[in-house]
């Protein structure tokens, strides 16, 4: 049944707390049945939109249009409780009921509404992409303690883990941690340290050095290199004093595994380490891409590059 079959007003109380329980449900109410299912569905850009971000890669562009989505979704919330208040307001006394005025209809869209967001955001940090705080130096110079970034969880499902990128991975030895390391060796791969030359496959990886004035924030004492690894150029830093030992044993990857420096090679607890060692691909959680509140200077906001 209707609420009522005869023409009737629309509670502008009533109308603004449909509308602030369901986005677009004051339209709906008040008989505006387009208007309140596109508000309704605007409500729901912000997962399509994540995915988009993941698929596409974290670039500016993308991120401002993710932003952009958001900016949306909150544009419908308050379009929809302002405009389904002057709706209301038009129609004291001259509003005949349709058959979606019923309240198991509002029931339906006040649950959808509600449940919709936790979901949505439970889904995306889990499954699309999900902030980290970086508390150390192990990165730097290319990530830096204090740094906010983005991680693309989508990527590693895309593709295979290669040597060169930049991860975010959960400890395999205390599931409570999480690290960023860079993959330098897959598996199968034989891997070893001598005075601070990395070899892989028996192969020293090559190394450039870096000038300090090519450098947006200068890091800690220490000299800045290029190392190149499969074709993949990346910025490492050696201190003036080493803090750590540069040595690793050679050593084979074991399979469904990799292996993971820091950038700072000489003060990251890293595979070297018995806290780390050998990841397995199935903790890496994914692929650092976008630096949102960077340490240090705001030239470094945007899309991480090597």
């Amino acid at each position: 049944m209707n609420e009522s079959s005869a023409p009737t007003s629309r509670s502008q109380l009533v109308a603004v707390i449909l509308s602030l329980l369901a986005t677009g449900l004051g339209h709906i109410y008040c008989g505006r049945i387009v208007a309140g299912l596109v508000l309704f569905f605007a409500s729901f850009l912000l997962a399509p939109a994540a995915l988009l971000a993941a698929l596409a890669g974290l670039s500016l562009p993308v991120m401002a249009g993710l932003a952009l989505a958001i900016a949306v979704v909150i544009g419908a919330y308050i379009y929809s409780v302002v405009g389904s208040y002057r709706a209301a307001r038009k129609l004291q006394g001259a509003y005949e009921l349709r058959d979606y005025n019923r309240p198991i209809v509002y029931v339906l869209f006040i649950l959808v509404a509600l449940t919709y967001p936790a979901l949505a955001v439970t889904q995306i940090r889990a499954n699309l992409l999900e902030a980290f705080y970086i508390p150390a130096a192990g990165m730097t110079p290319n990530v830096l303690l204090g740094d906010h970034i983005l991680v693309n969880k989508l990527t590693f499902r895309l593709r295979a883990p290669e040597r060169g990128d930049l991860i975010v991975f959960r400890s395999p030895k205390d599931r409570r941690l999480t690290w960023i390391k860079r993959v330098i060796g897959l598996p199968g791969d034989t891997v070893e340290l001598k005075d601070n030359e990395v070899f892989v496959n028996d192969r020293k990886l090559e190394r450039d050095r870096v000038p300090p004035s090519s450098l947006p924030v200068l890091p800690e004492p220490g000299e800045v290199y290029a190392e190149i690894n499969s074709g993949r150029r990346y910025k490492i830093l050696l201190g003036a004093e080493p803090a750590k030992t540069a040595t690793f044993a050679k050593a084979k990857v074991p399979e469904g595994a990799c292996f993971v420096l820091g950038d700072s090679r000489d003060n990251s607890t890293d595979s070297r380490d018995d806290a780390v060692g050998f990841v397995p691909l199935g903790d890496i959680l994914g692929h650092v891409e976008f630096i949102y509140c960077p340490a240090e200077s705001w030239s470094r906001f945007g899309a991480y590059r090597d």
